[in-house]
C-alpha cells in the first residue's frame, strides 16, 4: 500500500507535464516500454531497484542508454525519480499514470487471466462486451495462468468475475463435503 501512496504523486505529476507539453501519446508509449523492460528483463529491475547502486551511475547509466529511445521529459522524469530515491516504484508509478490517462480519456482496464491465452476474435468480442457493460472504452491487459485450468478471470474496476474451472471446482468441493 505504500508504494500506491508514494506513486500516485509522481504519476499524477508525470501526466500533469506531458498534458502541459503536449506529449502524452509519447509519455504513454515510453511507459508502456519501460514497464515491458522491467517484466522481461530482471537485470534491469534489479538494477533499477538496487539502493547499493550510486544515484549518480543510475543516472548516467540512463541518460548514456535511453537518452535516444525515450521522450526527454520521460528521462527527465526517471531522472527526478532516481534524484529522490523512489525508483525502486517506477514501474508502479507508470502504471499509476497510464490509469490516469485511460481515466481522462474514458477508458477502463480490464485485466483478464485465462488458462490459456485468447484470439484475437475472443479478445475483440470481450472489449465489445465489455464496453457495452460498463459504458466507456476498454482495454485488455492479458495474462495465462494454466493453474486457473479453464475459463477466465476477469477483473474490470472493482468488480472481478470468476469463471475459472478451477474455483467452480473448488465451490463444487465445499458443497459435496456439506453434504
Amino acid at each position: 500500500m505504500r508504494n500506491v501512496r508514494v506513486a500516485k504523486p509522481y504519476a499524477q505529476a508525470l501526466f500533469d507535464a506531458a498534458t502541459e507539453r503536449q506529449v502524452v501519446a509519447q509519455v504513454v508509449e515510453d511507459a508502456h516500454q519501460l514497464i515491458e523492460l522491467a517484466e522481461a528483463s530482471p537485470e534491469f529491475d534489479e538494477f533499477v531497484r538496487n539502493p547499493i547502486i550510486s544515484p549518480q551511475f543510475k543516472s548516467e547509466t540512463f541518460q548514456q542508454i535511453l537518452s535516444e529511445a525515450i521522450h526527454p521529459l520521460s528521462l527527465n522524469f526517471l531522472l527526478l525519480l532516481i534524484s529522490k530515491q523512489r525508483e525502486r516504484w517506477l514501474v508502479s508509478v507508470l502504471q499509476i499514470f497510464l490509469g490516469i490517462v485511460d481515466e481522462k480519456e474514458g477508458r477502463m482496464v480490464a485485466s483478464v487471466t485465462s488458462a490459456i491465452p485468447l484470439t484475437e476474435v475472443q479478445q475483440a468480442d470481450l472489449i465489445n462486451k465489455l464496453s457495452a457493460y460498463s459504458g466507456k472504452q476498454v482495454r485488455l491487459e492479458l495474462n495465462v495462468d494454466a493453474a486457473i485450468k479453464g475459463g477466465f478471470i476477469l477483473q474490470l474496476g472493482d468488480t472481478i468475475f470468476d469463471g475459472s474451472v478451477a474455483t467452480q471446482l473448488q465451490r463444487m468441493k465445499a458443497l459435496l463435503a456439506r453434504g
